[in-house]
């Protein structure tokens, strides 16, 4: 691909592309200039693996790849936020919220992919949408989808099981002392 080729696609695409990246990128960054900058940066990866003659058949997939690695690389320089110890809705107690290494821990039970359908669908884009963005069948996307679900559901059950045996233990443990 020539210059002006690679311009105009990475122009045009930049265009239409760049806030739903900026948005993608916040929710993990909750860093808007930091979002920002990452988006830019894939655009120019994007714009420099063009020039340099790749092939790179789905764009807004490839994006976001390189937009979700450069994600991981911040967040391993970040320290996890503090869990928060309590939270009251309608005044009901509502158990603490996981810390974002717990978030993470949950999600690693998704292959990338699922992970890829499943932020996508969080970011309100219709099953056509995102079948469009990657490359693969509605059916596909729906596949993903109940997969992510179903591996989320067991892994947060799983999650609850141990913080309860946790809790019990504690429990034997202060009323021996």
């Amino acid at each position: 691909m020539n210059e002006n080729d690679a311009t105009d696609l990475v122009t045009a695409l930049f265009e239409r592309w760049y806030m739903s990246l900026v948005r993608y990128a916040l929710r993990t960054t909750e860093n808007y200039e930091l979002a920002e900058d990452l988006a830019q940066d894939t655009f120019m990866q994007l714009y420099q693996a063009l020039r340099a003659g790749k092939s790179i058949e789905h764009p807004k997939a490839w994006t976001i790849c390189v937009l979700r690695r450069a994600m991981n690389r911040q967040m391993k320089d970040r320290a996890p936020h503090e869990p928060l110890d309590e939270l009251q809705l309608v005044g009901e107690p509502v158990a603490p919220i996981s810390r974002f290494a717990d978030i993470r821990s949950l999600l690693s039970v998704l292959s990338p992919r699922e992970e890829e359908v499943l932020l996508l669908r969080l970011e309100a884009l219709k099953y056509r949408e995102i079948a469009e963005q990657l490359g693969i069948s509605m059916n596909s996307v729906n596949t993903l989808l109940a997969r992510a679900l179903r591996k989320l559901e067991g892994a947060t059950a799983q999650q609850a099981n141990k913080e309860e045996v946790t809790r019990h233990a504690d429990k034997q443990i202060t009323r021996a002392s």
